[in-house]
């Protein structure tokens, strides 16, 4: 006897195909209606069968055993779940580049990010919540970018206090693209460690303020005291203390600098244009402040360039110039994205406010003066 291909009426079989079925326009319908249905209904609208008109499903074969009544559960969870499993899931909404600062940045607008996340001032950025919103300005009120710019004035001269005391609080990018909080060294605090670090040098490791454990030998405690003689004189009286008045002067000169961002801001800042103008160069005058007070003897820039490596024996430049754009365990590097754009604009500048100080003081003399001389007659 031959096999006939199995096909639903109204569909043509394909030639070799061992059965072709057509999907039914209302099985899509049935689902629906068998998911809101009750169990009564359930049992109306499928076929008509002798295994579900009975009152039970199954009749056990063994006396005492009955099954119970159909209750329509079972094709109600299975329509259900292929209705969910059909049923694409809804788009994961994506944070917008622009308020997360998650975009794509050049290496100009990493410095200038940078740069404006260390002090108050740029329209974008609200320091205080951590949160950066490049269209914050132009949605603000006249009195909204008024009181912006004199809160940004204040909150400079507020670090410029901090930074002769402790140390002012400042923001910056984490490698998570993340914005976190750290603290510089203040004036006072440095002095402060400078006396505890040259005690615990002279003490040679019987009196340590820092915690840091009790050197054991003889070549151990001149280790300790070669170290944090090292420590007093370089990073608490240089660093610190002469860091520190570097961020002073930052804080006074951008004190004043938002100060006087008031006036366009109230005349030219009720267009849109004009508060554009108003930002983009107020907030450039920013990053050259901060650019300025970095490259200068004592100031970050200049300290980094100027950084030698003794453990892996590489001279100042050198080593600054083969550093990663990441780098945690030394504060000089670690609040910074230092990109080859960054190492490139900080070495040039400090090599050049070292020539600079030395034509000041006559260090550096430019013309010869090896020449014959002649006399007037």
């Amino acid at each position: 006897m031959k096999l006939e291909p199995i096909a639903q009426s109204g569909a043509t079989p394909s030639s070799g195909s061992v059965g072709t079925v057509t999907a039914d326009e209302s099985f899509e319908p049935l689902l629906a209606s068998m998911v809101q249905a009750e169990p009564g209904q359930i049992q109306q609208a499928l076929p008509v069968s002798p295994l579900l008109t009975g009152p039970s499903v199954v009749e056990a074969s063994s006396p005492g055993f009955r099954a119970g009544p159909y209750s329509g559960y079972g094709p109600r969870r299975a329509a259900a779940a292929y209705q969910q499993q059909s049923t694409p899931p809804a788009p994961t909404p994506q944070p917008n580049p622009a308020e997360s600062g998650s975009g794509p940045m050049s290496a100009y607008q990493k410095y200038k990010d940078d740069q404006l996340l260390r002090n108050p001032g740029g329209d974008g950025y609200d320091l205080e919540h951590q949160r950066v919103a490049t269209d914050q300005t132009q949605s603000q009120s006249w009195w909204g970018r008024v009181g912006k710019d004199l809160s940004d004035s204040f909150g400079n001269l507020k670090n410029l206090c901090n930074n002769f005391l402790l140390g002012a609080r400042f923001c910056y990018r984490k490698p998570n693209n993340e914005i976190g909080e750290g603290t510089r060294r203040g004036v006072v605090g440095s002095v402060v460690d400078f006396f505890k670090d040259l005690g615990s040098a002279l003490s040679f490791g019987q009196w340590r303020p820092d915690g840091s454990s009790k050197p054991e030998g003889v070549w151990e405690r001149f280790k300790f005291f070669g170290s944090h003689l090292m420590k007093a004189f370089s990073r608490d009286l240089f660093d610190g203390v002469c860091g520190g008045v570097n961020h002073m002067a930052g804080d006074l000169v951008l004190a004043g600098w938002n100060l006087v961002e008031v006036l366009p801001d109230a005349t030219i800042g009720n267009l849109e244009s004009g508060r554009k103008l108003t930002t983009t160069l107020f907030d450039n005058g920013q990053v050259w402040v901060e650019y300025l007070t970095d490259i200068v003897p004592t100031g970050d820039a200049w300290l980094r360039v100027h950084a030698p490596s003794l453990q892996e024996f590489k001279l100042p430049v050198v080593y600054n110039l083969g550093m990663p754009e990441h780098f945690t365990g030394d504060t000089r590097w670690e609040y910074i994205r230092n990109t080859p754009f960054r190492k490139t604009i900080e070495t040039i500048g400090a090599l050049l406010a070292d020539v600079a100080i030395g034509l000041s003081t006559g260090q550096v003399n430019l013309t010869s003066d090896s020449g014959p001389k002649r006399s007037l007659p």
